[in-house]
């Protein structure tokens, strides 16, 4: 999701960490080891190895787990960008969504048709294949621990987080509304900016790949 992010930036002026989180890409699967506490401590190591002063840029999920992550204060955490976020409030999973998204798992059509419909900018054939090929090799545990076990209510503790956030949303995001993302997000965040982009749909890194990395190079110093 971030590669098209990463070529726009300077490597001799940022260092940039991708994390797979367990289940994920290059990471290991471990049986049963999946859930949002599991994913946040992913985060956590990955943040204490990197040891110098860092910002966390987070997607969807990964925004959430950003925000879990900065409650608990890591000492080298800078700043947060958190692009079409989720939220700290309870995910609750109903029956038939759960079912719809154990049957996509594994398939090809029906992942890049999930995709295609959260967004609302056209990418190139390649960038959607590469998304594509990375939801197909996820585990099956991940998918199911993301998809059907949802997570607990943080949002009392966001009043913890002490550092520089800004919060991105797609106008026309279907998965993390702009009015939610700047309600639950930023709204709840003290001090936390909200930036609204345009013509714009979920997958903010591949869509408007421009603008995040405009982002980073000025909110993320």
């Amino acid at each position: 999701m971030w590669y098209e992010v990463v070529e726009r930036l300077d490597p001799g002026e940022f260092t940039m960490y991708l994390l797979d989180f367990r289940g994920c890409g290059l990471s290991d699967r471990p049986r049963n080891a999946e859930s949002h506490e599991a994913y946040a401590a992913d985060l956590r190591t990955a943040l204490d190895a990197i040891g110098s002063p860092a910002t966390i840029v987070g997607h969807s999920m990964g925004g959430r787990l950003a925000q879990y992550v900065a409650t608990q204060r890591p000492s080298n955490l800078e700043r947060l960008i958190l692009v079409a976020s989720g939220t700290a409030k309870t995910l609750r999973l109903t029956p038939g969504r759960n079912a719809r998204a154990l049957q996509t798992y594994g398939s090809r059509a029906q992942i890049e048709r999930f995709q295609r419909a959260a967004m609302r900018r056209d990418v190139a054939p390649a960038v959607m294949e590469r998304i594509v090929e990375d939801a197909l090799v996820a585990s099956y545990d991940h998918w199911a621990g993301v998809e059907t076990r949802g997570a607990a209510d943080f949002s009392g503790a966001l009043a913890r987080i002490d550092v520089p956030v800004l919060a991105i949303a797609g106008a026309e995001d279907p998965l993390a509304p702009p009015a939610q993302v700047k309600r639950e997000v930023a709204g709840a965040i003290e001090g936390a900016l909200f930036v609204q982009l345009r013509d714009a749909g979920h997958n903010l890194p591949i869509e408007t790949p421009d603008d995040i990395a405009e982002a980073v190079r000025r909110f993320g110093q």
